[in-house]
């Protein structure tokens, strides 16, 4: 069983300019008490084939101890860094993930798709040979998080070396054989206009 459970994770805003901030809301709450701190990072995927380009865009700490009950803040990360992600990479769909650990045993991990693409048509349509970041817009798909849970040693001082190396692989996640999975994000827009138009028909 879970010490900490989360109970929501909301974005600020789900369109921005591609160097605005990112801003999520979280609230989680402790089911038994902890003395150890809870650490979350916000990753950037730059390139689904290589992690190299993934950017940690931010890292806090909350210390312990916790006592029971529901605790909620505002975690916000920079923009990536546009001049690490390689050129091929910027336009299209990628990732930003939530990650949560407990004496630095991940046990909580939540991502979102999100399309970087211009803001006019035009350029959408006929983009320029070099990207002019001065257009661009990024699109998170808000209301469809890829969530997964690890089971960890609240209790032990010591972390599982063994399933370390699961847990920080990102094609457990949300990537098939190293790649972005873009049907999946197509389908899941796909869904989500459907649900808009059938609300907007009733």
């Amino acid at each position: 069983m879970s010490s900490i459970n989360i109970l929501n994770i909301k974005p600020t805003t789900t369109i921005n300019k591609f160097s605005d901030p990112f801003s999520f809301e979280i609230i989680f709450e402790v089911l038994s008490e902890l003395t150890k701190e809870l650490e979350w990072k916000m990753i950037y995927i730059g390139n689904a084939e290589n992690t190299k380009y993934d950017q940690i865009l931010e890292t806090i700490e909350i210390d312990g101890p916790f006592k029971l009950g529901s605790m909620k803040f505002q975690f916000e990360g920079e923009a990536p860094d546009i001049s690490k992600i390689p050129e091929t990479e910027i336009l299209g769909v990628t990732a930003i993930i939530l990650c949560c650990s407990y004496n630095n045993q991940e046990f909580f991990r939540c991502g979102y798709y999100l399309n970087n693409l211009y803001d006019n048509e035009d350029m959408n349509l006929n983009p320029p040979e070099k990207v002019d970041k001065d257009h661009l817009i990024r699109s998170l798909l808000a209301d469809k998080p890829r969530i997964t849970r690890f089971d960890i040693d609240w209790d032990n001082d010591s972390k599982n070396k063994n399933s370390e190396k699961e847990r920080n692989n990102n094609e457990n996640f949300m990537f098939e054989d190293g790649k972005m999975d873009v049907n999946k994000f197509n389908s899941l827009q796909e869904e989500k206009n459907n649900e808009q138009t059938t609300d907007n028909t009733n």
